[in-house]
């Protein structure tokens, strides 16, 4: 699964943008004017659409009862750009927390991003077999904004996304013991 990071342009209308309990902070326009620039939490969840994404191991239809189901997402801080007022603005997203939701009526909340394995740091093991299982990622994010020409302001309040993995099933292994005289007789 590809991870959500880089840089992406969306243009905010400023008198869309949300301005309660938003810090502001003001640029000089080309014009010489003085703009109010303002990016609420609203506004960041906007850009920030897509999450941080999952990745799961292992990644294919089946998840055995008896190992352990490793997941992790991406740390990365995402840059976005947009446009309010005529002013390009970049903001840094940064994730600050992650609660994983198994499916199964638990959930996980922690700071750390998990890891692939062999150095896995994020595991869960079912208990009972089930069909079409999801895991979903709610990644809380705290974020910056910088206009061009600006000062970096803190952007008030969190942002939440949510990532989902695709469907896949619980199952359990069965093994059967034979007698190699009954294979060799082909029973």
């Amino acid at each position: 699964m590809g991870v959500n990071v880089g840089m992406r342009a969306i243009v905010l209308d400023p008198d869309e943008c949300a301005t309660d309990a938003a810090a502001a902070t003001s640029v000089q326009a080309s014009d010489g004017t003085t703009v109010v620039i303002t990016i609420s939490s609203t506004d960041v969840s906007t850009l920030l659409a897509e999450g941080s994404g999952i990745t799961r191991q292992p990644p294919g239809p089946e998840v055995l009862l008896t190992k352990d189901f490793i997941v992790y997402t991406s740390p990365d801080t995402q840059v976005l750009t947009t446009t309010v007022a005529g002013t390009e603005v970049t903001i840094h997203a940064t994730p600050v927390s992650y609660t994983w939701n198994w499916g199964d009526g638990t959930t996980t909340t922690t700071t750390d991003p998990g890891a692939a394995w062999p150095d896995q740091t994020l595991t869960h093991r079912y208990t009972r077999t089930a069909a079409d299982v999801t895991t979903t990622l709610t990644t809380t994010w705290k974020a910056t904004y910088t206009p061009n020409g600006g000062t970096t302001t803190p952007v008030v309040g969190t942002i939440t996304t949510t990532n989902t993995t695709t469907p896949y099933n619980i199952v359990r292994t069965i093994t059967y013991l034979t007698d190699h005289a009954e294979t060799q007789k082909r029973h």
